[in-house]
């Protein structure tokens, strides 16, 4: 016999009463989708974002196959860098924050990118560029290089 009980954060979990293991049937976000981006070139996956986290979904079964998690914080943007490396993300605590794809794991984040939060995120097709709008109506182009340090990755703005 099984049970079917929704939870608060957008999950449908399907109960076996012989075990009373829960099992996730479906997911959704709690809270409004501000932000839906496709990787260049593939129709095959999509990301969303809203608050506290993005996720990444297959097109053709929607299911959810990553969730990445920022408590706290709302993600207002979100996109691919065009060689599909990264997952580029737009939040309001005025960070930008690159993930990546596979497993969703900080690659970096650039701290103050606005003052009054990161509103919009895009890439160029050049995969050196990151384009922002920012709660106080600034629009920034900023490059970034891979220099790690015991400080993490820098970036230079443009």
């Amino acid at each position: 016999s099984m049970w079917y009980q929704r939870r608060v954060r957008g999950n449908i979990y399907r109960i076996n009463f012989s075990d009373f293991k829960p099992t996730c049937i479906n997911s959704c976000h709690y809270s409004g989708v501000l932000d839906v981006g496709f990787p260049d070139s593939c129709s095959e996956l999509f990301a969303t974002c809203s608050k506290e986290n993005i996720r990444v979904w297959v097109t053709d079964t929607s299911n959810e196959v990553l969730r990445i998690t920022v408590p706290n914080m709302t993600c207002h943007g979100v996109c691919f860098m065009r060689d599909g490396k990264s997952i580029i993300s737009a939040w309001d605590d005025g960070k930008i924050r690159a993930f990546k794809p596979q497993s969703g794991s900080e690659l970096y984040t650039i701290h103050d990118a606005h003052n009054q939060g990161v509103t919009a995120i895009a890439t160029a097709s050049d995969n050196r560029r990151i384009v922002s709008g920012g709660g106080e109506g600034q629009v920034r182009v900023l490059g970034h290089i891979w220099t790690k340090t015991s400080y993490g990755c820098c970036y230079e703005g443009t």
